[in-house]
């Protein structure tokens, strides 16, 4: 008698796609929501890094009605990449309405996804619109301001709480201490930068503050 016996093939039934479950697409309003979130969020995070280099930098004190421009100038930005969102949308939909066949990847967009492409066109173009609405509202961009300000400023003081755990205990407070202030202050800045280059890289690598949202 053999040891092994050879195994039987088992027989799959052929892939049938009306089987999946129907996808049930989210509200309108509630895509429209959840990417102008995105888009703040992206904003606040921007407009926080710019805080800080200006506080390095220590060219001027902060001044709301300056705050508020800058929290304008990164909305209008915002409203930009949802608009160039929108146009790609679009000319994904043109494509796709010439093309037969089934989707290999995502991003293979074929006629079927013209419906689709047509609601992610639509939803961008109304995050864009709200976004510049927004950019209009003057108590909106102050209180914009003021939460990437305060954020702003959890950092540096994060950074400056661990600077001085590292150094008090050995801190002598005599002539040589106060002629290396400008050392010091010197190193803070370039602990600090490092902070905000590393959350710059983290932008990056998001890209668009849409990305994903819509599929």
């Amino acid at each position: 008698m053999r040891w092994f016996e050879r195994r039987k093939r088992r027989k799959f039934k052929p892939f049938d796609r009306s089987a999946l479950p129907e996808v049930v697409q989210a509200p309108f309003d509630e895509m429209v929501e959840d990417g102008v979130m995105m888009a703040e969020s992206a904003g606040r995070l921007a407009l926080k890094n710019r805080f800080i280099v200006q506080a390095l930098r220590g060219e001027e004190p902060y001044d709301d009605q300056r705050a508020a421009a800058a929290a304008r100038e990164v909305l209008y930005e915002l409203v930009q990449e949802a608009d160039e969102s929108a146009e790609r949308s679009a000319e994904e939909r043109e494509l796709a309405s010439r093309r037969e066949g089934r989707s290999v990847h995502q991003h293979d967009y074929h006629r079927a996804d013209a419906l689709n492409l047509r609601r992610r066109e639509k939803v961008y173009a109304e995050i864009a619109k709200q976004l510049w609405q927004r950019r209009e509202d003057e108590e909106y961009l102050l209180g914009f301001a003021t939460r990437a300000r305060d954020a702003a400023w959890d950092e540096v003081a994060g950074v400056i709480e661990q600077r001085l755990d590292r150094e008090w205990p050995d801190i002598v407070v005599d002539a040589e201490y106060e002629l290396a202030r400008h050392q010091r202050m010197l190193e803070l800045a370039d602990d600090l930068d490092l902070a905000v280059r590393r959350a710059a890289e983290k932008r990056e690598e998001q890209n668009d503050p849409f990305a994903g949202f819509v599929g």
